[in-house]
């Protein structure tokens, strides 16, 4: 795998895990019927609490090299999500 695939999978992997973070608490939701993630009905900063806990705790896989690094992901995947599923809204209007 050349240097720049090893750098995006490494990107993906990272985007993936801070959305799960924010997933687990509950800062963002996932669709019931679509594949979408919007908004959830925490604030940010209980994703970067849990976030921090386990990169305390080292149980993240030493995926993010710094909290700081960890919360950035955190925060742009939380505003890369929509306030609701994209596909249940348009299938409503």
């Amino acid at each position: 795998m050349s240097g720049a695939k090893r750098l995006m999978a490494a990107i993906e992997r990272k985007r993936g895990k801070a959305v799960a973070l924010a997933l687990k608490a509950r800062v963002l939701k996932r669709c019931e019927y679509h594949e979408g993630v919007f908004e959830g009905d925490e604030e940010i900063v209980e994703a970067y609490k849990l976030g921090n806990a386990r990169f305390e705790k080292d149980s993240l896989g030493k995926i993010f090299d710094s909290r700081r690094e960890m919360t950035d992901y955190i925060k742009e995947g939380v505003e890369d999500a929509a306030l609701e599923c994209g596909q249940c809204a348009e299938m409503r209007d």
